[in-house]
Order: structure tokens, then sequence, then C-alpha cells
């Protein structure tokens, strides 16, 4: 008599077995029981002992597909470290050595052909796809270490947006991609492809300057010298807004590369307006900055004069600003991260843009009548003056949108006040501290 864990076990890998040496037939014809019974050296009658019934069958099947593949088995942190003694450390030589062991792997493995399989058959089968996303998060978390561990080694960084888990993902792509391409037609794919391309790709996004670039940078140089060809016809065929398409450019360019990382020439490429143009508009980064703010500041110190013009409590008119102040940091992200940024770091190198870039946008200053006006009714205090109480409020909340990202603006502004406004010691603890 089988023994029914044993006669699973080989009726399973019969039917998977029968699936991929008889695809068409069983295309044409369905899953014949018979053939795979015969083919496992089990009788029907155990088939249904088993399985009960053909469809729990094919439900078990299709999560069989998801065997354990190969790779998995070994550590592709100690693969890369052999690597590295056995090129004396030479990267351009370890990544192709790691990368034909890791071709060879893959195109051997059974795994790769029958994870195609799981996507093309059992697609909309839970357990199979949950199955499957468990294997590519074992080969993502096996690359992840690994890459982790050669940046450091390196001392590199990876220009965004790449980070190890986009590369992980990445590079099992590109290797079972051109694994699956070999299988089908071996000339299109020599096997030193997949190293020379890794090389191509590390060669583009690993930063070894740290310097936070984005992957754009790259091939800067080729972009601009093309750029430069299309710079006369385009003085003819300016965006319809230059200006708006200037500011909707620098807020895209800021976010995918932060601010010291753009340039204006990047600017002047994605918005469409030549370089020249554009310095004609904006002299500079920080006047874009100033710019794209002006119209929103405006608009927080005409809610404030209105408040003080209706006789709003000064507590109120503080209140009701936090929160607006939350809003127009959370919506204009890239813009008021840029201003703080360049602020910050323009005052010890270029001291006269700081200057300006605060007279255009002093924030503190909105603030500051309402609060001195509370130290007059004695609503606040008045041994600190009320522009430095106002700056110290208003540096609170907009560092706190920025570490803290995932909170609303209505969050951040009620933390602030409630921890400003209203201080650290509890009511009944008053008294000096120890």
């Amino acid at each position: 008599m089988n023994d029914p864990g044993s006669a699973r076990e080989k009726l399973l890998v019969a039917g998977i077995d029968h699936v991929f040496r008889n695809g068409f037939k069983v295309l044409a014809r369905g899953l014949n029981i018979t053939e795979i019974t015969e083919r496992a050296g089990v009788s029907e009658k155990t088939f249904y002992v088993v399985f009960g019934d053909k469809g729990r069958y094919i439900d078990e099947l299709v999560v069989a597909l998801n065997r354990a593949p190969q790779r998995v088995a070994h550590d592709l942190q100690e693969v890369l470290q052999k690597s590295f003694v056995e090129t004396n450390g030479d990267p351009r030589q370890t990544i192709r050595a790691v990368c034909a062991w890791d071709f060879e792997q893959v195109r051997q493995d059974p795994a790769t052909i029958l994870q195609l399989a799981t996507l093309v058959l059992a697609r909309d089968h839970r357990g199979a796809m949950k199955m499957l996303r468990q294997a590519y998060a074992a080969y993502d978390e096996a690359g992840i270490q690994a890459y982790q561990a050669i940046l450091a080694r390196w001392g590199a960084t990876l220009r965004a947006p790449f980070t190890a888990e986009l590369m992980a993902v990445t590079l099992t792509a590109l290797v079972e991609g051109l694994a699956i391409r070999h299988l089908a037609d071996p000339e299109a794919v020599p096997n030193h492809l997949f190293g020379n391309a890794v090389i191509a790709l590390i060669g583009s996004v690993v930063d070894t300057g740290q310097n936070h670039e984005h992957i754009d940078d790259v091939i800067t140089p080729l972009a601009d010298e093309i750029m430069l060809t299309y710079e006369v016809a385009r003085i003819d065929s300016l965006p319809e807004d230059p200006r708006s398409a200037i500011i909707a450019a620098a807020r895209a360019e800021f976010a995918a590369r932060g601010y010291f990382a753009t340039t204006l020439a990047h600017i002047s490429i994605r918005a469409g307006v030549p370089l020249s143009v554009l310095k004609q508009l904006f002299p500079s980064k920080a006047l874009i900055v100033v710019k794209a703010l002006r119209p929103q500041f405006d608009e927080l110190r005409s809610k404030i004069d209105d408040d003080l013009a209706l006789l709003v409590a000064p507590a109120v008119i503080v209140k009701r600003h936090l929160g607006r102040l939350a809003s127009f940091a959370v919506c204009n992200q890239d813009f008021v991260e840029a201003f703080l940024m360049l602020v910050a770091h323009e005052t010890a190198t270029s001291p006269e843009i700081a200057v300006e870039v605060r007279r255009e946008l002093d924030l503190p200053s909105v603030m500051t009548p309402a609060i001195k006006l509370g130290q007059e009714h004695g609503v606040f205090v008045s041994t600190i003056e009320a522009y430095e109480l106002s700056a110290a409020l208003t540096n609170s909340l907009l560092l706190r949108c920025f570490t803290r990202r995932d909170d609303d603006a209505a969050t951040h502004a009620e933390f602030i006040h409630a921890t400003c406004l209203h201080g650290l010691l509890s009511r009944t603890n008053h008294a000096t501290p120890m």
C-alpha cells in the first residue's frame, strides 16, 4: 500500500512534469489523470484517496509550481566575498564573475520556468501567487544584504531614485528575463551579456562621490549637448507661460533630485525653455523659489492682517496662523524644503543671497504683529522679543513638517500649538524646576 505522503509528492511531481513535457496536449485536451497516475506509478484509486477530486489536485498543483529555487540555497554575500578575493578586489571582474554564476544558476534552475508557469497558469490563484511573492521576497532580501555590503565596502551610495531594494528587483528581473530568452534563443543571449549589462547599470547607478546625485545626472553632458541643437528652434516655440512652466519644472526637479543637485539646465530642459531665456526670467534657483512661494506668503500675511483688523484675540490668531502655515508647508513641500535648505546653506556660503531670500520670504515676520499684540495685553511673555518668539514657533513647525511627513497639516499645527503655546509643564507643576 502506498504511503499517502509519498503518493502526494509523486503525483504533484508527475503533474508538473506532464504539464511541461506535454504542454500543447494539455492545452488541447486538458489534464489527464490517467496519464499522470501512470507517470507517477500510482493507482487512480490512490489519487482520489489522496486528493478527493481533480479540482483539489489542480489547486495543489499550481501551488507546487513554486518549488524552492536553487539560488536561494546559496549565500550571495558569500559568493561576492569569494569573488572579491579571487579577483583581487577588481569590481569589474567581481561583478562579471558573480553575474556569470547567477546567470548559470537561473538558467539551469527548473524554478525559473515554474515561476513563469505560475504567472501564466495561476495568476488568479491566491495561494500560488502568495508563494511566488514570497519567493521573490527571498531573492530581494538576499540581494539587498549583498548590495548594501558591497556599497559599504566601496564607500558609495546609489543615485536617486535607486535604492538597494530597487536594485534587487531590477537585477532579479534582468537575469530572469535574459535566462528565459536564452532558453528560447540561446544565440541571442551570450553568457557574458548579463555581466556586461550589470557593469553598465552599476556604472550609472553607483555614486562613489556620495554627492546625492540623481540617475538623470549620468547623462547630463549628453543631454546638454543634444538640447543645444534645439536651443534656437525653441525660442520660437516657448510655452505660453514660460514663468509658470519654469516654476512647475523646478518643483519637479527639486522633488526628484533635491535643491542643491538641481541646476538651471535641468529646469530648462524639463520646462522646454532655453537656458538663456530662463536666466533672463530667473537669474538664480533661489529666485525661482522666492517667486514660487511669494503668492502664498502674501496670502498668509493678508489673513493675519484681516484677523488683526477684526480684533480676533491674539492667541486665536496665532493658532489659526499655525494651521495655515502648516498647510503652506505641506502643500508646497518641495519649494518650502528648498527655501529652508538654501537659507541655511547660503547664510554661510553666500550671505547676500540668504539676506535677499529672507527679506522676500520673512515667514516669522508674518506672525510677529499678533504676538506683539498679545504681549501688550499680557497674553504672551514679554521677556523675549516678538519676532524671536515668532521665529521659534515658525521654525519648529516647519522642521516638524519635514521630519514627520506622514502627518497632516492639522496634526503638525496642533502639536506645535500644544507644546509651544501651552508649555511642557503641567498646570499643577509650575514651580521652578530643580
